[in-house]
């Protein structure tokens, strides 16, 4: 009797417990948290604060990140290479997302997830990138493209993923990601601080994540 009641109580401490750290999540640091995006290294997909311009030659409309906004007001258009120097719009404000921290309770990230996670430089900074490299993978980039345990994988748009000046140049032999680590990289691959040029190296470790980005492709 005593036995089955003290298996009973430990059932209830532990109910009580759950219930307690759902609840706390749920209230003081939520489920779904709304972020604004503020900066252009996921660009064209997520913007950060923004100019619209519409392109003198061409007529094409194009979005300009104010990180990469000349003080000139200057823009090249990146249909056709000429320069536009009237704004079609005023300063914008930067993409508005919603981010699941459930997503991964019960699973890690896929390839091509975008998700939002604590910069592994600075812990009170969050960014957001996609996901490239999974544990136990080996991962290179070679001329633009991706290499998953030497092989070419296709991303979801049209990223050319280089190494730049001042990158690590082990990604170009390939880096092998231990239980638990990512690789990720931003969109807009040619200003992008990610994985390639992080300073504590490419990886992301799993306990810096909060959760993916809802709605993003």
């Amino acid at each position: 009797m005593q036995k089955s009641t003290l298996q009973a109580a430990c059932r209830f401490a532990v109910g009580v417990c759950l219930v307690t750290l759902v609840t706390h999540t749920w209230l003081v640091m939520g489920l779904v948290v709304p972020l604004t995006v503020a900066g252009s290294s996921m660009a064209p997909t997520l913007s950060g604060p923004h100019r619209i311009y519409r392109c003198d030659v061409c007529q094409e409309a194009f979005s300009i990140g104010l990180d990469q906004a000349s003080p000139e007001m200057v823009a090249v258009c990146p249909h056709c290479g000429k320069l536009s120097a009237e704004p079609a719009s005023g300063d914008l404000r930067g993409d508005r997302l919603l981010v699941d921290r459930t997503a991964f309770a019960c699973r890690g990230p896929r390839r091509w997830e975008v998700v939002v996670f604590r910069s592994p430089k600075d812990v009170d900074t969050l960014c957001v990138k996609r996901v490239v490299g999974l544990p136990g993978e080996t991962l290179a980039l070679q001329g633009g493209n991706v290499l998953i345990n030497g092989r070419r994988v296709a991303a979801p748009g049209n990223f050319d993923y280089e190494i730049r000046y001042g990158d690590n140049v082990k990604l170009r032999t390939g880096w092998r990601l231990g239980p638990g680590e990512y690789l990720v990289l931003g969109d807009n691959a040619e200003i992008s601080d990610d994985s390639r040029s992080w300073p504590t190296g490419p990886v992301l470790d799993a306990k810096l994540l909060l959760g993916k980005a809802l709605g993003v492709r």
